[in-house]
């Protein structure tokens, strides 16, 4: 038991030494540069980031389209909770299975393919032009980047929110049925004070995502619109002055601090629920069978789940055609994976292209094993220590509030002196990665140890089982499925990193998310569409990961 609580007390130790040098150190780091110049303390930095219209449009920006964009990602998304709660129809598992894709869908892959889409001479475009002689480019400026967070955030909301909407005992429902309460009303004074905790979450982490969202900013918003992330990039890789960047990520780091206060509050609820379990089997009924003969409520609900599955497929058919069809020649060719698996010298990226999808993937691996470690030591420290998982959990859960670029600029600012970017940057990469996936992976785990049942700990406890038997032969098989999903979320989040990455990498240490992104600006859109196809192959892989475990995605969260 001594030699238990030893191995504990280091885990515990080393999980806080790690978080200090690769975490809290390089924040600390912004901090300083924000604060400090030659002459001393000073806040010369920040007088002069409001005085600057820039900035304060890019603030007022930030904060306007992550509301809009979390109003409507909740009013797309709940109907849908509700048509997966309470309807059965046919596909509905492969239908529930593709709502998930952009949990693992690169950024920088979403704004591409909404571009391709919905830009000036994308499919929808050109066919909407065809059909009514009039052009609509919906894939620029507020509605692209509109339609984009919508595509990413309300699957999310109907995913959390529907996590805690079957957990709601039914006969709960049943006997307001009786009682006289039904439709509207119903929902309102019944169903919704319950599920409101699940909705709330999922709307806070909407925002905090569409606050600092930067890869469909950087490539949908064009010179006009650009949120506090953009900004930072802009500031340090166009002005290149460091300070002015640091200064403006301190702001969005207290902005986004607030928020995620919030959500961590907010998801001590959804928490509780999902511990309960499954309460009993709702009642569904077929949406589409005989739906002619039906109320319109079901018929607009079978109409809005066709429209939105046509909204969640079109950006994955618009990629795979941009993979093979070069808009500038007009013709189907394989020219953009012949450019892709190239090992010749390419003047934009600065390196072999070939070199791009094998970083990604060892990016990916390496990323995953690291988190996989740090987050399995972590939830078991949180889930044991009970008292302390409140402060422990705010520290761990901290780089939540922490946008890319800031990470980016940190681990720059604290390791570049050192020589590290110049000579091989592959180490800081994989920390960057590791630290944006940590908190996600954490929290999955987390969520399959509260599912533990004590009586069956209790009881082998009092059979004699060691702790480390216990871990070994009842811990880790029954929360294998929360270690699978652990390990996927983190190899998606390294998989699709952009925004740290371009910060860091140097020539042939690019990814493909660098490379795709390059190849935009360059206007090479057929090598382009290759790798965002290639991309999103490779987060199919991992989505087939997080299937196979059974888990709900939305424990991640």
């Amino acid at each position: 038991m001594i030699q238990m609580r030893k191995i504990e007390v280091a885990i515990l130790l080393s999980i806080i030494l790690y978080m200090i040098i690769f975490m809290y150190y390089p924040l600390s780091k912004v901090i300083v540069d924000a604060f400090i110049n030659e002459h001393g303390i000073t806040l010369e930095y920040f007088l002069i980031l409001f005085r600057s219209s820039t900035v304060i449009s890019a603030i007022f920006f930030s904060f306007w389209i992550a509301i809009i964009s979390t109003i409507f990602s909740v009013i797309l998304g709940v109907p849908l909770a509700y048509i997966l709660t309470k309807y059965d129809f046919k596909g509905k598992g492969i239908f529930t299975a593709l709502i998930m894709v952009p949990f693992v869908l690169p950024g920088i892959v979403v704004g591409f393919a909404f571009l391709t889409l919905y830009g000036t001479y994308g499919y929808f475009t050109q066919l909407f032009y065809f059909l009514t002689g009039h052009r609509i480019i919906l894939g620029r400026g507020i509605p692209g980047i509109l339609l984009a967070h919508i595509f990413y955030n309300a699957p999310m909301v109907a995913l959390i929110t529907t996590s805690v909407w079957r957990r709601i005992d039914p006969e709960i429902e049943e006997s307001a049925e009786i009682l006289g309460s039904k439709g509207f009303y119903k929902f309102i004074r019944i169903i919704l004070p319950l599920i409101y905790p699940g909705i709330l979450s999922a709307a806070v982490l909407t925002f905090i995502f569409c606050f600092t969202s930067f890869e469909i900013v950087l490539l949908l918003g064009g010179p006009f619109y650009r949120t506090i992330e953009v900004q930072i990039y802009s500031y340090y890789l166009t002005f290149f002055d460091f300070n002015l960047a640091a200064a403006l990520a301190f702001l969005q780091i207290i902005f986004i601090s607030i928020m995620v206060f919030i959500y961590l509050k907010v998801v001590e609820n959804v928490t509780q629920i999902r511990k309960i379990g499954k309460t009993g089997v709702i009642r569904t009924k077929s949406l589409f069978k005989g739906v002619l003969n039906r109320n319109k409520v079901d018929i607009i609900l079978a109409v809005y789940l066709i429209l939105f599955l046509v909204f969640m497929v079109s950006p994955l058919i618009a990629i795979f055609l941009s993979a093979f069809y070069d808009p500038i020649t007009g013709r189907y060719t394989l020219q953009g994976w012949y450019s892709l698996f190239s090992t010749k010298y390419n003047t934009y990226l600065g390196a072999a292209p070939i070199v791009a999808p094998i970083n990604s993937i060892l990016y990916s691996i390496f990323a995953g094993t690291l988190t996989l470690i740090l987050s399995i030591a972590t939830a078991y420290q949180l889930w044991l220590r009970k008292r302390m998982s409140i402060i422990f959990g705010v520290t761990i859960f901290i780089p939540v509030a922490v946008s890319r670029i800031t990470i980016g600029l940190g681990i720059i600012s604290a390791f570049g002196p050192l020589g590290i970017l110049a000579t091989d940057p592959r180490p800081l990469i994989i920390i960057a990665h590791t630290f944006i996936a940590y908190p996600f992976s954490t929290r999955a785990l987390l969520n399959g140890l509260y599912k533990l049942d004590p009586e069956i700990l209790d009881a082998a406890k009092v059979l004699g089982a060691s702790t480390a038997q216990r871990i070994k032969k009842i811990d880790i098989p029954l929360i294998a499925p929360s270690i699978a999903l652990a390990v996927a979320l983190a190899f998606a989040t390294s998989l699709g990193e952009f925004a740290s990455t371009t910060l860091l990498y140097r020539g042939s240490y690019a990814t493909l998310t660098v490379l795709l992104y390059l190849m935009v600006a360059g206007r090479k859109f057929i090598t382009a569409g290759a790798a965002a196809l290639l991309l999103i192959f490779l987060s199919f892989v991992t989505f087939l990961i997080i299937l196979k475990t059974g888990e709900e995605l939305s424990s991640g969260f």
